[in-house]
């Protein structure tokens, strides 16, 4: 399969966010391999899993591809998958972001992410409203929760750094719940202390709205949190949040 160039960066990402990306695309909730995954059973895998996972990244972004890709074609094909662009479009579109054909992946992968922080900041209390305010530098003393709500959007729309650290954070909590363990992002400290609360309910409360209509499919179990896992890992080093 050739390289696909959106997924070269993956090889730079760190071991933990990469060993996330890798049981997102090996395991299902409950532990155990998945039947169609392909992965596992390699020679690199056995190698490099758990310590070395960045020697295994075209890997990872080649066994993303397959998930995401039409079989009959793929093997039409003479085994080239639909490029990660592609299956990032089909992810949007799937969760109703609404995305243009001549966008560029990381500006699809911004608008997948920055639809979940306006899914995630809905669903938050009015104290964590509160604590992201004081997190975003906005006065919030006298606001009610829809103008919160949305100068907080506004200011994360605005804020690259603050969009991405949020997005990092709420893909954590949702990997946590298909993983069943605890997921580490790089440099989420800020956002991690004033939200530390909502770890369970938030991951839960976003999950809630995608199970039955967007992860229906096992190809979408697997795709969509690996899409936006890719997203928050780029977001994250573009933004340098070490």
């Amino acid at each position: 399969m050739k390289p696909d160039c959106d997924l070269t960066f993956l090889a730079t990402c760190p071991n933990g966010e990469l060993r996330t990306l890798c049981d997102i695309l090996t395991h299902d909730k409950d532990g155990e391999l998945r039947l169609s995954e392909q992965l596992s059973n390699s020679s690199i895998y056995l190698r490099c899993y758990p310590q070395h996972m960045a020697l295994m990244a075209k890997e990872m972004g080649e066994e993303l591809r397959k998930f995401g890709s039409n079989t009959l074609m793929t093997l039409y094909r003479r085994g080239e998958a639909d490029s990660y662009k592609t299956i990032v479009q089909r992810v949007c579109r799937k969760m109703d972001v609404k995305v243009c054909d001549d966008d560029s992946t990381p500006a699809m992968e911004r608008s997948l992410l920055l639809s979940l922080c306006e899914s995630a900041t809905q669903k938050m209390s009015d104290e964590e409203l509160r604590n992201m305010a004081t997190t975003a530098g906005i006065p919030h003393k006298n606001l009610n929760r829809q103008l919160l709500i949305g100068l907080l959007m506004s200011a994360i729309r605005s804020n690259m750094c603050l969009m991405a650290k949020l997005a990092c954070y709420i893909t954590s909590r949702i990997l946590q719940v298909l993983l069943g363990r605890s997921v580490m992002m790089i440099g989420l400290g800020t956002v991690g202390r004033y939200l530390g609360t909502a770890t369970g309910p938030l991951g839960w409360a976003l999950l809630a709205g995608w199970t039955v209509k967007d992860l229906a499919s096992p190809a979408y179990r697997v795709i969509v949190p690996a899409v936006i896992q890719v997203a928050a890992m780029r977001a994250r080093q573009t933004t340098l949040l070490t």
